[in-house]
């Protein structure tokens, strides 16, 4: 019977605020543009590093730092990597993370809350299983909060914190450990087939691959009965 339901983050349970790329990219336009870049080029430069890093850590099972991410797109936006000071880097991460608790992500379907609830009024406990990109974990976790949400999930699991990234095994181990439950126990749900699906997977984990953002509690429960499992 699963007792444990660990869930994906991004385009699983929330999703960017429509405004806030934009603006990030608004921002390093203004104070970080040698070349004049447009908004548009930014963004795009931003996506293709986002990208690249997503891509090494599923190869490595790794988490490329963030400072190497912002580093990575000022180089591309025309500076010199030896000329970027440590006073330049936290000076674009505040100001993105400022931007990010302005503009904040929202729920990825209107149907998401009430079912985190649902599953933890019936017994379940919940984690959050997430890979970071440009936003690190201490910062999700303030959103959550923010979201009415945290009180859900008995922990979570940010890939900055702990130097690896789904689908590693050495990722889901973390989240095992912090179960004290069996494998055949959890179910991991996410967005990513590769990441979130096969890697649960692979790991000893049920998984359920989230491919319709209008999911609901009724999909989580189909599954578990479909695999014979008690809801």
């Amino acid at each position: 019977m699963i007792r444990h339901i660990s869930f994906d983050l991004w385009l699983t349970l929330i999703k960017s605020h429509p405004e806030f790329k934009e603006r990030r990219a608004k921002f390093l336009r203004k104070e970080f543009n040698p070349f004049g870049y447009s908004a548009k080029k930014i963004m795009e430069i931003v996506q293709s590093v986002d990208k690249v890093s997503d891509r090494l850590n599923e190869i490595n099972g790794k988490k490329v730092p963030t400072e190497w991410m912002y580093r990575r797109i000022l180089q591309k936006l025309g500076y010199d990597p030896n000329c970027v000071t440590d006073d330049v880097y936290i000076e674009i991460k505040l100001k993105v993370n400022e931007l990010f608790m302005k503009y904040p992500p929202d729920f990825l379907n209107e149907s998401i809350q009430s079912m985190l609830h649902s599953l933890k009024k019936e017994g379940y406990t919940l984690n959050i299983s997430s890979n970071t990109g440009f936003i690190e974990g201490t910062t999700i976790v303030a959103t959550l909060k923010n979201l009415n949400i945290s009180e859900y999930f008995d922990f979570c699991i940010f890939s900055d914190e702990i130097g690896l990234s789904k689908p590693s095994p050495g990722f889901f181990e973390k989240v095992f450990e912090r179960t004290g439950l069996e494998k055949w126990e959890v179910l991991h749900v996410g967005d990513n087939l590769k990441a979130d699906f096969e890697g649960a997977l692979k790991y000893g984990f049920e998984a359920l691959h989230i491919n319709n953002q209008q999911y609901t509690i009724n999909d989580i429960k189909r599954h578990l009965q479909k695999n014979g499992r008690e809801v």
